[in-house]
């Protein structure tokens, strides 16, 4: 009954988290306390912690539900850096009972001590909480759209920023900064530019802003305006490391890796992306020696000092279920949804594959419109037990498609993603088609098939050890932390590839294979084939247009748009290379790809 509660918050465990609700004081036995949490909150703001932290564990122990000795341990907790206390704290404190504006409060103060961690999928709830608690509040909807924003529901981040600017009833430059960030986000450019311009007009010392701004005027093919506003920013603020890093990403793709190099300075007390950028810095180089050096010493800061570490269990759960569950005898009794008036383009790749090469490539067509990765065919899949009604989860819950009107629930579905797209302004002109790159696609071809029975997937196929290379020395989030390391990186490449193995065998697909190496060495001749699988008429670009990759970009565009260079082969057998710079380096996971090597068609020479 005594012991410490395990979460380190210094109060008994019964008092804590092995709290029985039901043992809670009631309102009027709380308020007697409330004179002790005020004493505690000014000894806390008069700096005399240890005072402050047993006068509020004194209190807490009686009444573990009084808000103002819990804020007073929960912010001691939090400056102490204990964060499960300080979690564990500061979440009770958000869902204590109270007036809408201590509510509002409380759960807006704690989203931001998670969004500042980068959980922003966690912040969701506490986020909806304060909107819910204070609707007419300018902050709360403000909080609720950056956490949407950051787990890419943009429209509905956008909408509870426009919210928050109509009640604030002015112009606000970190509203509108972070407004800004999300219709880049979204590839509309020109709008975000024009909101960067007011929001810097009024807080011309956001940093943030400034940074999103260059991003926006690069991403605009305005590169040297870019460079130009980071170059300003850096001489008024040179100690800036995430504004240093963007300048040297300027360097290294206008051409200047040795500035980059230089820019970012020795390697000793560089964050895992500045090591990342040097590591692409050397290859440009040819310095592949070095290169590997920093790329491996960037994934060892994310797993020593991050704590990054790769768990394929979630997704050797998911294999496991999927493959169960999308077996031709189970799946051809289910519905498919009708004709669609767009036909979506599934563009199929592992990370760093080509598929936003191909992507930009389609975009030139007449009649085609990239879709990048909005809104991904996995949010529909979460979708699926509110349609059913199914407690089954997915994709068990698909059975229910099966019963009355379960069969309309394909053609309801499929209208949700037509319906997210063109909210995006994808559809404006009636395009026959649109591209879908979403990299979570490769789980859910068995639900493409019910919503989209006749789309074309393409799949574009890159040697497996430049994939292996290509993602170890970028700065990209990978499923299941797959980015810490080639045998991760190797592991997670078997879970997808067994993924696309399993539904070509079960799953009548309309497949069509690209080979990288062969798209960068004939871009017209494969864009061709391409257009001629999925029916897409009109006259192709020259193959010099194509090569250059320089045409007019879309709107809305792409992200992978703005990095975008004339097409290249530099990246074919880039892996060779690293091998002869380190003979070991792909001996732990030869094994592992050595099927796929042969399953995708490459010759035994082109191996390790």
């Amino acid at each position: 009954m005594n012991e410490f509660c395990s979460c380190g918050s210094g109060l008994r465990a019964v008092r804590c988290c092995a709290l029985d609700p039901e043992a809670l004081p009631g309102e009027a036995a709380v308020a007697l306390l409330d004179p002790q949490g005020t004493e505690a909150t000014r000894l806390f703001n008069d700096k005399k912690y240890a005072q402050a932290e047993a006068l509020a564990q004194t209190v807490l122990d009686a009444a573990p539900n009084n808000r103002l000795a819990l804020r007073v341990l929960y912010e001691l907790r939090k400056a102490q850096k204990r964060g499960t206390a300080a979690e564990v704290l500061g979440a009770r404190l958000a869902r204590l009972p109270g007036p809408a504006p201590i509510r509002a409060q409380a759960n807006g103060q704690f989203v931001q001590y998670l969004v500042a961690q980068g959980r922003h999928g966690e912040a969701l709830p506490f986020a909806a909480a304060a909107v819910k608690a204070a609707p007419k509040d300018a902050n709360a909807h403000h909080i609720m759209a950056v956490t949407l924003t950051e787990t890419n529901d943009l429209l509905a981040g956008e909408r509870h920023y426009r919210h928050a600017l109509q009640l604030l009833g002015q112009e606000d430059g970190l509203v509108l900064a972070n407004l800004a960030w999300n219709l880049k986000l979204q590839g509309r450019m020109e709008e975000a530019a024009a909101l960067y311009q007011r929001a810097l007009a009024g807080r011309a010392d956001n940093r943030r802003a400034v940074g999103g701004a260059a991003q926006v005027e690069f991403a605009r093919g305005n590169r040297a305006n870019a460079l130009k506003i980071l170059d300003d920013a850096l001489a008024s603020w040179g100690d800036d490391r995430s504004l240093r890093l963007l300048r040297a990403m300027g360097d290294l793709y206008t051409g200047a890796p040795a500035a980059a190099l230089e820019r970012l300075g020795e390697p000793e007390q560089l964050l895992a992306p500045e090591l990342l950028l040097r590591a692409q810095a050397f290859e440009r180089l040819g310095h592949y020696a070095d290169a590997l050096e920093q790329a491996s010493m960037a994934r060892r800061v994310q797993r020593e000092r991050g704590g990054l570490a790769f768990d394929p269990g979630p997704l050797e759960d998911r294999l496991a279920r999927y493959k169960a569950y999308f077996i031709g005898e189970r799946t051809l009794p289910l519905p498919r949804a009708g004709g669609a008036p767009v036909q979506p383009v599934f563009l199929l790749g592992f990370a760093r594959a080509g598929t936003g090469l191909l992507e930009q490539m389609l975009a030139q067509l007449p009649g085609v419109v990239a879709g990048d990765e909005a809104y991904p065919v996995a949010a529909l899949a979460s979708e699926v037990a509110r349609f059913t009604g199914s407690e089954a989860g997915y994709p068990e819950g698909l059975d229910e498609l099966l019963v009355g009107d379960g069969a309309l629930i394909p053609d309801q579905l499929r209208a949700l993603y037509l319906t997210s797209r063109a909210r995006r302004g994808l559809l404006a002109g009636q395009p026959g088609f649109v591209t879908d790159r979403a990299a979570d696609n490769i789980w859910h071809l068995g639900l493409i098939k019910l919503l989209f029975p006749e789309a074309p997937i393409i799949h574009v196929v890159r040697h497996p050890y430049d994939l292996m290379i290509s993602n170890f020395v970028q700065d990209r989030k990978l499923e299941a932390g797959a980015q810490v390391g080639l045998p991760a990186l190797a592991r997670y490449f078997e879970l997808w590839s067994e993924m696309l193995r399993h539904y070509r065998a079960q799953l009548t697909l309309r497949y069509l294979p690209v080979r990288y190496e062969e798209m960068v060495a004939d871009p017209r001749g494969q864009l061709a084939r391409v257009a001629a699988f999925i029916g897409a008429a009109g006259e192709l670009p020259s193959a010099a247009v194509l090569r250059a990759n320089d045409a007019r970009l879309p709107d809305p565009q792409p992200a992978h748009a703005a990095l975008r260079e004339p097409v290249h082969e530099r990246g074919v057998g880039r892996y060779k290379a690293y091998r002869a710079a380190a003979s070991d380096l792909f001996d732990d996971i030869r094994d592992r790809l050595a099927p796929w090597l042969a399953e995708q068609g490459y010759e035994e020479g082109d191996d390790v």
